[in-house]
């Protein structure tokens, strides 16, 4: 679990390698995820389970973007 932690942070901290060309398109392609995904979390309103997990997703690509600056 712990190297997954670091692959991630490394992965973080080299985005700032990436174009700002790329990272908008990244962004553009990221943000319309998560409104499908929150379209999704609106239907699963009888699975509260399901619900948090989304939910939880959704604020870990959250932010991620945020750290790199999406």
């Amino acid at each position: 679990m712990g190297a997954k932690l670091i692959d991630e942070e490394l992965a973080i901290q080299r985005s700032c390698e990436i174009p700002k060309e790329c990272k908008r398109y990244i962004s553009h392609h990221v943000r319309n995820g998560l409104v499908s995904i929150m379209g999704l979390a609106l239907k699963a309103k009888d699975e509260p389970d399901a619900l948090k997990e989304i939910e939880m997703r959704i604020r870990h690509i959250a932010g991620d973007l945020e750290k790199v600056g999406l």
